[in-house]
């Protein structure tokens, strides 16, 4: 049994209030959390690209099991380094919920997805809905309010997304199953988040993350087996994108996005997301070499005027 933690000090206690751990704590003003923003899109946008990757060595559910359970357990040797409580009960049942929504759903679905077809700009246009539908759970559920202003940042965003990946995707009815996969993931992600916000807000740093980590490893597992038959090439290209994949994109863009969440609404949070689009095309081309053309260009531009609108409004 994981005794407890001692008394944490003034920066830790607000980093255990957010779920994270407290090497992510940032100081306070205005500008103080543009560093985390900016890491959350990045780190984000870097999934779809250690997703397209993974892909190649792993069936969907099968990549996803594994970077979920290798997440977990770091994570779970973390905390059992630093002596923290494990969750129990309710607490344990609401963070597994929470995972299972926001790792599991989203990320296997985005995974399975992609596998069957659907390019990775298209994917990312179907979750960059996520700030739109996260916002309008948030209203009835979490009681926030979002005003005319910040409705009208909102969709000049998704605007911004849609012009963005416009270029290159190709519809027809042999996409239908990888777009029914997507947005499964984008109701996991916008319903797991507002799940997050209402009942896991007071999670214990690292603890709380390596359950639902865990949970969502468990939860995809399930298919990864009786569908798949655990398919993976555990080759020497393959372990980079797995760590990458587990550590990066499970561990810290999943904090940072609690964190913020903590912290501010619901919509201000999301609304970040649609900035992931265009940072994927920028990465892309980047790291793959992939072309980034006038549409694009006009996408991130319009994306960005709406995400600065939508973080003008204060809850």
């Amino acid at each position: 049994m994981i005794s407890p933690s001692p008394p944490l000090r003034g920066g830790e206690r607000s980093a255990a209030r957010s779920g994270v751990p407290d090497t992510a704590a940032l100081p306070a003003g205005r500008f103080a959390e543009l560093p985390a923003r900016v890491a959350l899109v990045v780190v984000w946008s870097s999934g779809f690209l250690s997703g397209t990757l993974g892909l190649r060595y792993a069936a969907p559910y099968t990549f996803a099991a594994l970077r979920f359970a290798v997440a977990g357990l770091v994570l779970l040797a973390v905390a059992g380094l630093r002596r923290q409580r494990l969750p129990r009960g309710r607490r344990l049942l609401h963070l597994a919920v929470a995972g299972a929504l926001v790792q599991a759903v989203q990320f296997s679905s985005i995974y399975a997805g992609m596998d069957l077809g659907v390019p990775s700009g298209l994917a990312a246009l179907i979750i960059g809905l996520y700030p739109l539908t996260a916002s309008l759970l948030a209203v009835p559920l979490l009681h926030e309010r979002v005003s005319a202003g910040q409705l009208l940042g909102l969709v000049l965003g998704l605007g911004g997304v849609a012009l963005a990946v416009a270029e290159g995707i190709r519809l027809s009815l042999d996409s239908l199953p990888g777009l029914g996969f997507l947005t499964l993931g984008l109701l996991g992600i916008s319903a797991g988040t507002v799940y997050q916000k209402r009942f896991c807000g007071q999670m214990e740093p690292v603890s709380g993350n390596a359950v639902q980590l865990l949970a969502a490893s468990l939860v995809v597992l399930v298919p990864a087996l009786l569908a798949e038959g655990w398919d993976v090439q555990f080759t020497a290209a393959y372990w980079p994108v797995l760590l990458w994949s587990a550590l990066v994109n499970s561990v810290v863009g999943v904090g940072l996005l609690y964190r913020l969440l903590q912290r501010h609404g619901t919509s201000q949070v999301s609304s970040l997301f649609q900035l992931v689009p265009m940072s994927t095309a920028g990465l892309g081309a980047l790291l793959l070499g992939q072309r980034i053309g006038p549409l694009t260009l006009g996408g991130l531009v319009l994306a960005t005027a709406g995400t600065l609108l939508a973080h003008r409004v204060r809850h």
